[in-house]
């Protein structure tokens, strides 16, 4: 993932925003002895310049990091939020189509039933209709048998 995710972008957010204040009070220490003439016994004048500058540069990077990281931040956020949002959507259809389904499902049992009845009742008559049959068969033997 080319972000990352939330605990390692909020890590990443108070790294630099530590590194940020600790620049902060380095310079303005150096502003403080500036003002004051206190020079360190290694330092000239012109090398506190320059690590001031340094030190400037520093913080402006880490304040643009800080800026970068907190954008990545939100946009990660709206995107976690979009994502959300299509999910609850996706599982409305889905119990919605589960729902059609049970439905289907019912209808399919009672059509299952209806034909097994209606089935049994062709059975039934073609049971009867060979009785029937038998019947008229006994019937006209005897009256043949009768007769002559």
């Amino acid at each position: 993932h080319q972000f990352g995710t939330r605990p390692q972008l909020s890590y990443r957010m108070r790294a630099y925003q530590s590194e940020f204040n600790g620049l902060k009070r380095e310079l303005e220490q150096a502003d403080r002895n500036q003002q004051l003439g206190l020079q360190d016994s290694y330092n000239k004048p012109d090398s506190t310049r320059g690590q001031m500058l340094s030190n400037q540069g520093a913080v402006e990077r880490s304040t643009a990091a800080v800026t970068r990281t907190e954008r990545l931040a939100v946009e990660t956020e709206n995107i976690g939020n979009e994502i959300t949002t299509e999910l609850g959507q996706q599982r409305e259809q889905l119990v919605r189509t589960r729902d059609l389904l049970d439905q289907t499902d019912s209808q399919l049992d009672k059509t299952r039933r209806t034909i097994l009845n209606m089935g049994r009742k062709a059975i039934t008559n073609k049971v009867v209709l060979v009785a029937i049959i038998v019947v008229e068969v006994l019937i006209l033997a005897a009256t043949v048998y009768w007769k002559f």
